[in-house]
């Protein structure tokens, strides 16, 4: 049986998308997702589905209980004062909705269902916010001494920097390397780590571009980086979404509720 992959998808408070496309009107708002989450996911073996941003976190209840595995993917910038902190300047676009929205959704995955996790990029740093940790808001002001982490017009699925991964980590099994070259197009990154999640992949400046849960008998996974733009280029970034879909195959049809736990700090 395929496995049914929830991706959740991008919102969009204002009309910018839709006119520009020819297909919307003015204040007009947009929920949408990249072509390359479905691409990978499909390719994979899984089944995919988007998942709307809804007013009401109890209204996807039917849907998610279907679900064999789900997708955090990535998008606009998470609203500092969500994990204590003020904006500054460096701060990009965000989307409150949305954030309020996925932090109902990231807790209640991780607290309530046993489903594979997989977070990419703004999925990683909403798991963290969702468990407690904190972000860099902006690495170009705060972390001036690192390597340039968000270059905005370069290819999707060009390589620039190394990781390195940790021994005997989840991320070391699949790749089956302690290094592997990544993309990049972030400007926010994790600082402090969210309860219950560890670091096991980094950039040569210590950012952090790869977690995944401490209970490792569970898969939730996430990166900083997109391996779903370098999917179809580059394949050695491909067993990472083998093994994602294959840890879901395992729930596939055999969905589990489990007790809440207590993992909000």
């Amino acid at each position: 049986m395929k496995p049914l992959i929830g991706i959740c998808a991008n919102y969009l408070s204002d009309d910018t998308a839709g006119l520009a496309a020819g297909i919307g009107a003015k204040n007009q708002e947009w929920q949408m997702l990249a072509d390359d989450y479905i691409v990978a996911i499909e390719r994979a073996g899984g089944v995919p589905v988007i998942l709307p941003v809804t007013k009401d976190i109890e209204t996807l209840t039917p849907l998610l209980e279907k679900l064999d595995g789900i997708l955090f993917s990535g998008g606009s910038d998470i609203d500092p004062n969500l994990y204590g902190e003020y904006p500054i300047f460096g701060l990009g676009f965000i989307e409150p909705r949305r954030d309020l929205h996925e932090l109902k959704l990231a807790q209640k995955v991780l607290t309530e269902m046993n489903i594979p996790v997989f977070g990419i990029c703004r999925g990683m740093q909403l798991l963290t916010v969702a468990t407690g940790g904190t972000l860099y808001q902006d690495l170009a002001s705060q972390k001036p001494e690192g390597i340039n982490h968000s270059v905005p017009k370069a290819i999707k699925h060009h390589s620039f920097h190394p990781v390195q991964i940790e021994n005997g980590s989840i991320l070391n099994s699949i790749f089956e390397s302690v290094e592997l070259r990544v993309n990049s197009f972030h400007h926010q990154a994790v600082k402090e780590l969210g309860k219950g999640f560890k670091s096991t992949m980094t950039a040569p400046d210590e950012i952090i571009e790869g977690m995944e849960w401490e209970e490792s008998s569970r898969f939730v996974v996430a990166v900083q980086w997109h391996p779903e733009m370098m999917e179809g280029q580059v394949d050695t970034v491909r067993p990472i979404f083998n093994a994602f879909i294959e840890a879901s195959k395992m729930n596939a049809g055999a969905i589990e509720l489990v007790p809440t736990q207590e993992i909000i700090a």
